[in-house]
Formats: C-alpha cells, structure tokens, sequence
C-alpha cells in the first residue's frame, strides 16, 4: 500500500484538526485537541509546554510514530494516514529525523551508533555512513567523541551527539524532542546556533518542544499548550531585549532571516 498523494503548496509540513487520546485504566484521555499548524522548508517552529502536555505526542504525530485519532497529517505532499508502516519506517531517519538525547540501549560506538541507521535506512556503503557520520559529529564539535559509548558521555555531550544523529542523514524534517532544555542560556545559544547553521546551509525544516521558553528563541514561530490546544505566542518578540538580541545576532549570522 503506497502513500495516497495530496495537492500540497509550499508546507513541509501540516497538521490540519488533530486529535490524540489514550486509554489510561477504565477511561479515555484527550491529549490533543484540534491542532492545526504548519511548517514551511528552512523554518524553525517551536511547541512549548510543561511536561505531559502533549508535546513529545505531537512530534510522533508529525513523524508518523503514531496515528491520529482525527484530523490528517501531511508530510510534503504524503498523507502519513494513508502509508503503510513500511513506508513510515522508510520516512522516519530518511526523509524524517526523530533527534533525542535518550540511548539506543545498544553498546555502540558513538560513530557506529550514527552510522548503521545510514546503512539500513538509506542503502549507504560502510564507509560512506561513517563518513556522513563523523562529518556530522565534527559540525557539532564532537569528533573526539566518535569511539566512546554513550554511558561515557556528558548530558550536554548526549545534546551533541543527538543533533549529529539528526543531522548526519540531512534530512527535509527534523523533530526535536525536548533535546536542549534545563541547561543555561550559553548553552542553549549553542546548540540553537547549530541548528540555525544546518538549517540555513540545508533548507531542513524543525519542529522543536521544549518545556522552558529559552530554547524557542531561534524558532519563527512558538506555539503554547492552552489545555489539549494549541496558541500561537504571537508576543514572543516581546518577551525580553536580551532574547530577541540573541535571536537577531544568531539570525544574522547564519544568513537566515526566517518565515515568522
């Protein structure tokens, strides 16, 4: 069963009336309600929310992880309720990366850990995926790190190494699971200034959540929970001079001026 094709212009990304429950015990859970938004090639859209929002849900829902319970997902011109898990899974890591700081439970190398996915999902030779790999580990600063194993990196090395997995297969849509939140301004200009280089020199679209509103400072747009909705923060711009000079200095920068 192949992907149904729909009539799509100039989205990434879209999500049009989204709604996901689960069944917790003997009752049904909302978790999100009528979400509509969209993302663009080259733009950087930011979802923020206490934890249990809904957020990490979202990003499956985007990623075709999981099905929505109502509403229609669209990836490019892709309707993901209309593929069969075949060609979500050929998505996901190919066309889709899913970035996180969690362990693969698997004790590979850093670089090995990078590497196979290359191999598996997208038919690169060895030598290749572990080219595109360390290619990737030296954009983040990280190349020293190819032959540790995850147990012996930092938290904020763990931040690293997720960013390069996410972009070592260069991808059109990156889904950034609540990857650089808790650690600190400088860090989060760090890693939000990684971000907007490689979306800049690739035109790769992000959708981000985070849990504290410092790390939405390179994003276009910030959306907040408002219970199981979703509420564009069209103030964000008010929010602070030192942040909106952070977000401007990282703009001019990296030669991206955005869509919001």
């Amino acid at each position: 069963m192949l992907c149904r094709r729909v009539a799509v212009m100039g989205e990434l990304l879209s999500l049009e009336g989204v709604c996901k429950g689960f069944r917790r015990g003997g009752r049904r859970v909302s978790v999100l309600t009528d979400v509509t938004l969209a993302i663009g090639s080259g733009e950087i859209v930011a979802v923020v929310g206490p934890r249990h929002a809904g957020k990490t849900t979202l990003l499956k829902l985007a990623g075709g992880l999981e099905e929505s319970d109502a509403g229609i997902v669209r990836f490019a011109d892709l309707d993901l309720a209309g593929c069969s898990d075949e060609e979500r899974s050929r998505l996901l890591g190919h066309e889709i990366a899913w970035v996180h700081c969690e362990s693969t439970r698997v004790k590979f190398q850093v670089l090995d850990d990078l590497a196979l996915p290359l191999v598996m999902g997208r038919g690169h030779g060895r030598r290749e995926a572990e080219d595109l790999a360390m290619e990737a580990l030296e954009r983040v600063g990280m190349a020293e790190c190819a032959r540790r194993r995850w147990e012996e990196l930092s938290n904020w090395e763990r931040v690293l190494v997720g960013l390069a997995r996410g972009f070592a297969c260069r991808p059109r849509l990156m889904l950034v699971d609540n990857v650089i939140d808790g650690f600190g301004m400088m860090k989060t200009k760090e890693a939000g200034d990684l971000l907007l280089s490689f979306v800049a020199d690739t035109g790769c679209g992000v959708l981000m959540s985070a849990s504290d509103i410092e790390p939405a400072i390179v994003a276009d747009r910030v959306w907040g929970f408002e219970g199981q909705r979703l509420k564009l923060l069209s103030d964000l711009a008010q929010r602070g001079a030192k942040v909106i000079a952070l977000h401007d200095d990282s703009r001019r920068r990296h030669g991206s001026s955005g869509a919001g």
